[in-house]
């Protein structure tokens, strides 16, 4: 088990989840953010040929598909740790039953 190790660290999935969708965006946020504060800033509008800012979200070609790699291994990595707490749970109860008969 590398993430889950009681049924209530299964919490932990959405959180994971959302933090790989947070990094896989990040370029793009980024850019908009600091879009926006150039724009506020300048009064001019902003775009690739005249801002910095503009050029960033083109980094989503390598975060995105980081991300889904990510997200696959996390899956893959949280259905391990669930099945073998499953098992030890049976295990555990299978064996409270044995004593209390």
């Amino acid at each position: 088990m590398i993430f889950f190790k009681r049924n209530k660290d299964f919490i932990k999935l959405p959180v994971g989840i959302i933090l790989i969708i947070i990094i896989g965006l990040s370029p793009f946020i980024i850019g908009y953010i600091g879009a926006t504060i150039t724009e506020f800033i300048t009064n001019q509008s902003c775009n690739e040929s005249n801002c910095f800012w503009g050029v960033i979200p083109w980094f989503l070609f390598i975060t995105i598909p980081l991300a889904i790699l990510l997200f696959i291994i996390y899956i893959i990595i949280a259905l391990i740790d669930f099945i073998k707490l499953k098992k030890t749970l049976e295990k555990t109860e299978h064996n409270k039953s044995l004593h209390s008969s």
